[in-house]
C-alpha cells in the first residue's frame, strides 16, 4: 500500500499510457510534424549504420537526434513517444520537488500530489501531448530542468550544477527553439550569479558546456544552422497580432473564436490545460515576495507575450509554459484548500477530476479518429497496387511512413505546369477550399478541373477521395 501511495501519480500515468497505446492501438504518429521527426530519426540512425547522408531537416536536431541513439536498440516509433512520456514522468517529479524548493511553508505532500494529480496526469492537452512523438514534452522537460537546477545552483553554488543548467537549457533551445523566450530571464540571472561571485572558472566551463551541446545542431544543419532565424514567427512578429483572430499565412488562412491576447490566457484557465484554474484565480495574491522567482514570472510573461505577436494560434504552443503556470498557481491552490469547506473543496476536485478526463476523451478522439484514417487510407492504397506517382496535400507525409510506397508530389510545395495522365490525386476539397484559398493547394486543384478528367477511384471518408488523373 505504501508503494502504491508513493508512487501513484507515476502508477495512474503508466495506465493512461498503456491503454491509449495497447488497448487504443494509437502509436503516437499522427498529421505531418511527427511523422517528420520520426523520418528524420530514421535518417540519422541509417547514418550511423551505412553511413547514407541524412540530409538537411528544419526542425532542432535535439528530439530526432536523441531518439537516433536510442533506435540503435528498439524501433524508433516506441523510442519516439517513449521519449515524450519519460518527459512527463520526469517533469511530474521535478514539480513536486521545485514545489518543495519555492514554497517550503505552503508544501504538504497530500496537498501536492494531489495538485500535481490535477494539474498534469489529468490535463487534457498536456497528458495528450505525452502520448504523441513531438518534441514539446521533451523540450518542456529541459525546460523545468532548468529551473530545478537553477534553484539548486543558487543555493549550493556548486560547478555541476552550472554545467547541468547549461546542458538543460542549451538542450530545451535545441529542441523547441521558442523556449528560448522563456529561458532567457533564468539565464540572465544565472549569469548575474556568476558574475556577481566572480567565479570565472564555472563562467569558462560553462561557456565550454554551451558550446559542446550546440555542436550537433552545427554539424548537422551546417550552413543551415542559423535558417531559424528566418523564421515566420520572427519575421511576421507584429504587436497588431494581439488583437486578431484571424490570420493569412503560409499555413493557410485561419479563423479563431478568440484574439491572440485572450488567447494566451490558455494555459491559466482553458479546460484543456487546467479547468480549476478559473476557480485559483479567486485565490491569487500576486507577491514577489515569499512567491515564485522574478524570473519564472518573467519567463511565463515574455513567452505568452511572444506568443500573442505571432500570427497563428495553436494549443500545442502551451506546453512548455504550462508546468510554470502551475507553479504560479500552487499558493492560491493551497489556500483555495485552506478557505473553502472541506467537502466543498473535496467535490470541487471531483467534478474537475471527473470533467478533465471527459475533456481529454473528446479531445483525444480527434487524434485517434485521424491516425485512424492514415491507417486506413494507407492500406486501401498499397492493396490496390497503384502505378506512377500520387499527387497530394496533408496526408502525403503519413502515408509514406505507413507503408505506400508511390511517389508523393506534394501540391503545397509545388505549383505544377502540367500533371502525368495516368497518375493519380488524393485530395480533400471540404476542408481545403476554404483555408488553402487562392494558395498552391486550390490553385492546382482548380488546374486539374479546368484541364482533366478527374475519375473517382474511391471514397476514403472525412472527405478525402482519390482521383485518376486523365
Amino acid at each position: 500500500m505504501s508503494i502504491l501511495k508513493k508512487y501513484h501519480l507515476y502508477i495512474l500515468s503508466l495506465i493512461g499510457f498503456f491503454t491509449v497505446r495497447l488497448v487504443l492501438e494509437f502509436d503516437g504518429f499522427y498529421g505531418q510534424d511527427s511523422y517528420e521527426y520520426l523520418r528524420y530519426t530514421e535518417a540519422l540512425k541509417d547514418y550511423y549504420l551505412n553511413g547514407t547522408d541524412p540530409g538537411d531537416y528544419f526542425w532542432p536536431v535535439m528530439y530526432p537526434l536523441i531518439s537516433s541513439f536510442f533506435s540503435l536498440l528498439i524501433d524508433s516509433k516506441w523510442v519516439l513517444v517513449l521519449i515524450s512520456f519519460g518527459s512527463f514522468l520526469g517533469i511530474i517529479s521535478l514539480i513536486t520537488k521545485i514545489i518543495g524548493e519555492l514554497y517550503p511553508a505552503k508544501k504538504s505532500a497530500t496537498i501536492t500530489n494531489l495538485y500535481v494529480l490535477i494539474s498534469f496526469c489529468f490535463s487534457p492537452y498536456f497528458f495528450r501531448s505525452s502520448l504523441i512523438g513531438m518534441s514539446d514534452m521533451l523540450a518542456c522537460f529541459f525546460a523545468v530542468s532548468s529551473l530545478y537546477i537553477l534553484l539548486k545552483y543558487n543555493k549550493y553554488f556548486q560547478l555541476k550544477w552550472a554545467i547541468l543548467f547549461m546542458v538543460a537549457a542549451v538542450a530545451a533551445v535545441m529542441t523547441r527553439y521558442a523556449s528560448a523566450v522563456m529561458i532567457l530571464p533564468m539565464g540572465c540571472y544565472f549569469v548575474y550569479l556568476l558574475l556577481a561571485g566572480k567565479r570565472w572558472l564555472t563562467i569558462g566551463t560553462s561557456i565550454v558546456i554551451a558550446c559542446l551541446v550546440l555542436m550537433p545542431h552545427f554539424l548537422i544543419r551546417g550552413v543551415g544552422s542559423l535558417n531559424f532565424l528566418g523564421h515566420s514567427w520572427l519575421t511576421n512578429w507584429n504587436p497588431i497580432n494581439f488583437f486578431a483572430h484571424s490570420f493569412a499565412t503560409h499555413d493557410g488562412f485561419q479563423e479563431h473564436s478568440f484574439s491572440n491576447l485572450l488567447y494566451v490566457f490558455s494555459p491559466f484557465v482553458h479546460p484543456g490545460y487546467l479547468l480549476v484554474g478559473s476557480g485559483l484565480l479567486m485565490f491569487s495574491k500576486f507577491r514577489l515576495k515569499n512567491g515564485a522567482p522574478w524570473y519564472v514570472v518573467a519567463g511565463v510573461f515574455l513567452y505568452l507575450l511572444f506568443l500573442a505577436g505571432v500570427e497563428m494560434q495553436n494549443m500545442r504552443f502551451f506546453v512548455i509554459v504550462f508546468p510554470f503556470c502551475v507553479l504560479l498557481f500552487y499558493p492560491a491552490f493551497v489556500r483555495g484548500r485552506n478557505k473553502l469547506p472541506r467537502v466543498l473543496f473535496s467535490s470541487g476536485v471531483i467534478v474537475a477530476i471527473l470533467l478533465q478526463t471527459a475533456y481529454f476523451t473528446y479531445s483525444f478522439s480527434k487524434f485517434h479518429k485521424q491516425q485512424a484514417l492514415e491507417k486506413s487510407v494507407a492500406k486501401k492504397i498499397i492493396d490496390m497496387n497503384l502505378k506512377g506517382p500520387i499527387y497530394a496535400f496533408s496526408l502525403d507525409v503519413a502515408l509514406t511512413n505507413r507503408g505506400v510506397v508511390n511517389e508523393f508530389k506534394n501540391l503545397w510545395s509545388t505549383k505544377f505546369d502540367k500533371f502525368e495522365l495516368g497518375s493519380h490525386v488524393l485530395f480533400n476539397p471540404e476542408s481545403t477550399l476554404k483555408q488553402w484559398k487562392g494558395r498552391s493547394p486550390v490553385i492546382n486543384w482548380n488546374k486539374l478541373l479546368a484541364e482533366y478528367q478527374l475519375t473517382l477511384v474511391m471514397d476514403f471518408g472525412e472527405g478525402w477521395k482519390l482521383y485518376k488523373i486523365e
